[in-house]
């Protein structure tokens, strides 16, 4: 006796890719804000402390963006495309915080807020395409990543102290948002 194949139709089949995404989310967004919450309760952090705290963020929200490009079946190729590249580009920057995690605070500062800048643009460019279901997200999370990559970026020479608050500020911001915002549009797209 066999048993019969049951296919999942194309909604069962988005429904499940949105709560892996969700899932995933959450989880980054839960990681982010703890990671933060340890950069700003620990203030004799070294930078070899501060850069592994920034480079485990970098993975996850690599990790996450990959996944995100393959789980997305509503989103357009292109979209997709530049999800995966900027978690590529995470992924990388990650790799490259840590090789040499007592680089000066200029180095890691200026890799950190170009990726903050860059990473915003493209949020901003997500809300702006109208493709996503949280557009106010998309947007909160641009302009946050695009002020904290602008302040380090104007800034290089900060101190280790005054980095260190703005990176453990980021990370509490964008984790409370991320950690948020899916509970939010559940809320809302329920009847």
């Amino acid at each position: 006796m066999t048993t019969p194949i049951v296919v999942p139709t194309e909604a069962e089949t988005a429904e499940s890719a949105r709560r892996v995404l969700t899932g995933v989310t959450v989880l980054l967004g839960v990681l982010t804000l703890g990671l933060g919450i340890a950069v700003l309760a620990w203030p004799d952090a070294t930078l070899f402390v501060v850069a592994v705290v920034i480079a485990i963020q970098l993975f996850g929200f690599g990790i996450v963006q990959i996944i995100r490009s393959f789980a997305d079946v509503t989103a357009s190729g292109g979209t997709r495309t530049l999800v995966a590249i900027s978690g590529a580009l995470a992924v990388l920057l990650g790799f490259l915080v840590l090789r040499s995690p007592l680089q000066t605070v200029v180095v890691i500062a200026l890799v950190i807020g170009a990726w903050w800048v860059f990473r915003g643009v493209l949020d901003l460019v997500d809300a702006a395409s109208g493709h996503t279901v949280d557009r106010g997200l998309s947007i909160v999370l641009g302009v946050i990543s695009i002020v904290a990559g602008a302040i380090v970026l104007l800034q290089p020479e900060l101190s280790l102290d005054v980095f260190r608050i703005v990176v453990g500020v980021w990370m509490v911001l964008y984790g409370i948002i991320i950690v948020v915002t899916p509970l939010v549009l559940r809320k809302i797209a329920q009847p």
